[in-house]
């Protein structure tokens, strides 16, 4: 049911998740970090000496059409005291929010440990191929070939491309603080209509700003900026509170694991991919010129899908945790010398949820009780910049890139039309969850285990999760709280925020939706029938969405992207079933990964959860088999 053979990879790569370079510092006056303050990425197997890894974080470059296999090994120390106060050294890598096969989604219960490696295969799947354009003969459904002007046809729903993507650890219970030593990547996936050379004028090609030294992924001019705050301890190290279930938010603002950068740019369009990935912060951004006016730009792409048509805006809409918004900025309209800066404008001093969005001139004041409100980056308008696609010519000497040169020149355009509208049909069901406090939850059994293993200091589970009116859940691995009993099914879901103390960003995995309306909210024209997988609740709101599952079968999960909200436990399962022709579908048992090897579980079905229970559902669908429960293990050889 994942499909190997179709979707075979053809490219790979091997990472090591670890402990950081041991020069990496916050800003260059900040103190260098110890070497288990932040864990992240670097390349091969246990790279040179004792810390592999580097921030910023790494940038996958993948494209429809060639599948990776992406083999990451864990040398995370394998005492789990040395973590610099925080983290778990289990990880499990999530490609948010990619269409692979659940053994491969990074958060189907499938953590490995220090000394062992995982194999995720992103299959590129094209979402709907098996129900749209199913003999991939639709040019504008495609990757670019190695030349870029080649497309490499296939099958799915061109209207459901995706763009700016991340993946990071999903470790359940312990997702926040991974995420904040550094264990996330970006990641940009191209296409024919969005393959980053915007030299190529062949009617699928958009051009958007992105470069055309390399034939296809330029990234000269289409920059990925990872927003986020941090905090850190008396000594300068990074510090994160384990005893908090509200939220955690930071006093240092970053873009890019990084204090205060600055970044040169030719007076030219430019797009920047612009991901929250904090744990608990929100943020609404706006552009100010030298002279503190806001400068306008065009939104292009929310959660990696293109919009329709593009907006032409002065300040985005508040963006939670995990939301990703693309736009383009043309600084042709200023002077070289000119300085553009990059500025928060939402207060939040607590984790549950944002207070106000200030005006530009308050958050450039620097008087704001929140130190994240106001410039986190400078964009210094210059002459000349050097090139990160070619970085050195022949001769090992700096390929700058001058204003009007070959390399230079601006050939990107804005187009007034960048996709079709997918509509809206009449549902097959429908199904409400409501997110909030509602009990202590369930996580653990009555021997006060958790599936699986979730933290030793704090004890009581406050976010729940509740399915079409019925008790509240916190999250359990191997409980099922949604049942999707055959692919491309069309079902209309409402997500409710039960309380107004708190926001939630909610996260569904492996699908989009279509946002149809925010109950009696207002929607925002970023956000209006515009495909999404991050919405952010607000406090006391409600969203609806249509959604339709395919290609895979599995275990997914649900969950809000505050991620210490996520991990004290709001999240639930999520079971797709497929089959192979002629035979009945069946539920996943659950693995429980240990260091000795794994161990599989039969997961219980809510009945809220699953279309056969007529109580709950309109019309009836013959009921999955379950896999049989083994207790024999998969066992690890010894390292």
């Amino acid at each position: 049911h994942q499909r190997w053979s179709k979707f075979f990879p053809k490219k790979s790569y091997v990472m090591t998740l670890g402990r950081c370079h041991p020069d990496y510092k916050l800003h260059p006056n900040f103190a260098e970090q110890n070497e288990n303050s932040m864990w992240c990425y670097g390349d091969g197997k246990y790279a040179t000496g004792t810390r592999c890894g580097e921030l910023p974080p790494p940038l996958f470059k993948l494209r429809y059409g060639e599948p990776v296999l992406l083999r990451v090994h864990n040398d995370c120390p394998v005492d789990r005291a040395q973590n610099g106060g925080f983290g778990r050294n289990e990880s499990q890598l999530h490609f948010h929010n990619a269409h692979n096969g659940a053994e491969s989604d990074g958060a189907a219960n499938v953590h490995h440990f220090p000394g062992t490696f995982y194999d995720y295969r992103w299959s590129t799947t094209l979402a709907r191929c098996d129900k749209i354009n199913t003999g991939a003969t639709d040019p504008k459904a495609s990757g670019p070939a190695d030349d870029g002007r080649t497309l490499v046809k296939v099958a799915g729903d061109y209207r459901e491309l995706q763009g700016s993507m991340w993946c990071h650890d999903h470790r359940f219970f312990f997702t926040a603080e991974n995420v904040y030593k550094g264990n996330v990547g970006v990641v940009n996936m191209y296409s024919g209509p969005d393959r980053g050379n915007e030299s190529i004028a062949d009617g699928i090609n958009l051009r958007l700003p992105s470069g055309s030294q390399l034939p296809w992924g330029n990234t000269d001019f289409d920059v990925n900026l990872v927003m986020s705050d941090a905090a850190t301890d008396p000594d300068g190290q990074t510090f994160f509170d384990i005893f908090t279930t509200d939220g955690f938010i930071g006093d240092i603002p970053l873009i890019n694991f990084t204090y205060a950068p600055y970044m040169d740019v030719l007076p030219r369009k430019y797009r920047f991919r612009l991901l929250a990935a904090s744990m608990s912060r929100f943020f609404k951004m706006m552009l100010a010129d030298s002279a503190g006016r806001p400068v306008p730009f065009w939104f292009i792409a929310n959660d990696g899908n293109l919009v329709v048509n593009p907006l032409l805006m002065t300040q985005l809409d508040e963006q939670g945790t995990a939301e990703r918004y693309d736009i383009i900025v043309d600084f042709s309209r200023y002077a070289v010398g000119s300085k553009i800066r990059l500025v928060n404008v939402l207060q939040q001093t607590d984790g549950r949820k944002p207070e106000k969005a200030v005006t530009l001139a308050e958050a450039l004041s620097g008087l704001n009780i929140d130190p994240v409100v106001g410039a986190m980056m400078e964009f210094r308008v210059s002459e000349r910049v050097q090139s990160n696609d070619v970085p050195l010519l022949s001769d090992g000497s700096p390929n700058w890139i001058y204003r009007g040169s070959t390399y230079g020149a601006d050939k990107s355009v804005i187009p007034p039309v960048l996709t079709a509208q997918i509509p809206l049909e009449t549902p097959i069901r429908k199904r409400v969850v409501e997110f909030g406090r509602s009990g202590p939850g369930d996580s653990r059994n009555g021997s006060g285990q958790c599936t699986p293993s979730c933290s030793e200091v704090v004890q009581g589970f406050p976010w729940t999760i509740k399915v079409n009116g019925q008790p509240a859940h916190s999250f359990n691995a191997n409980r099922i709280s949604e049942l999707i009993p055959k692919p491309g099914e069309i079902e209309h879901w409402t997500y409710i925020n039960t309380g107004g103390g708190w926001d939630h960003p909610i996260h569904l995995h492996f699908e989009e939706g279509i946002t149809m309306n925010r109950g009696l909210g207002t929607i925002p024209a970023t956000e209006k029938m515009v495909r999404k997988d991050v919405w952010r609740l607000r406090p006391s709101g409600t969203v609806q969405f249509q959604v339709q599952f395919g290609e895979f079968g599995g275990s997914y999960v649900n969950h809000c992207h505050n991620t210490v909200h996520e991990d004290f436990a709001m999240l639930m399962r999520i079971q797709l079933l497929t089959a192979a022709t002629g035979e009945r579908p069946t539920i996943t048992s659950t693995p429980n990964p240990t260091q000795d090897g794994v161990f599989f579980t039969t997961p219980e079905v809510l009945p809220e959860g699953n279309p056969a229970n007529a109580r709950f559902f309109t019309g009836t669908v013959p009921a999955p088999t379950t896999a049989a429960t083994t207790t024999a293990k998969t066992v690890a050889p010894k390292i």
